[in-house]
């Protein structure tokens, strides 16, 4: 059975040109398949690219896995926001992540995935609730798990 990697929306919209954040990110695939959250097809259909650029962003949706939405996907949700709320109230990173973010990362505790992102507060709270999140922004980089 092949190992997946849950991708952000914005991971996933990196691999769909040359860039360094996305030979960065294809390193940090290797060998793995390609996974996202029920949402993020819809986020990447609605973002407004260029039709070559939304074609190749088609063409890798075609070979991803999507995550169906489920009603433990809604428990995992509320986990993760109220660790969402107690950062807020502590002032601590994560706190900002949006309730998009909180989808993802429910959808990767949920599957039991490790997540790639590049969003600083998803990052911050994945790494919260004890998921495993890497990423290539500069500022966090250094602190990525072993998957």
């Amino acid at each position: 059975m092949p190992q997946y990697v849950v991708a952000d929306t914005t991971t996933f919209s990196h691999l769909t040109t040359a860039s360094k954040d996305s030979k960065a990110y294809q390193q940090m695939l290797g060998d793995r398949r390609l996974a996202v959250s029920f949402q993020t097809p819809a986020e990447l259909r609605s973002a407004g690219f260029g039709p070559s650029r939304q074609q190749r962003v088609d063409e890798l949706l075609a070979v991803t896995l999507v995550l169906p939405h489920s009603q433990s996907t809604d428990i995992w949700y509320a986990r993760v926001a109220e660790k969402r709320k107690e950062l807020r109230k502590l002032q601590k990173p994560g706190d900002g992540a949006s309730d998009a973010d909180v989808w993802i990362i429910s959808s990767a505790l949920e599957y039991r995935l490790p997540l790639i992102s590049h969003d600083r507060h998803q990052v911050h709270l994945g790494r919260a609730v004890a998921l495993r999140v890497l990423t290539n922004l500069d500022c966090l980089r250094d602190d990525n798990p072993t998957l």
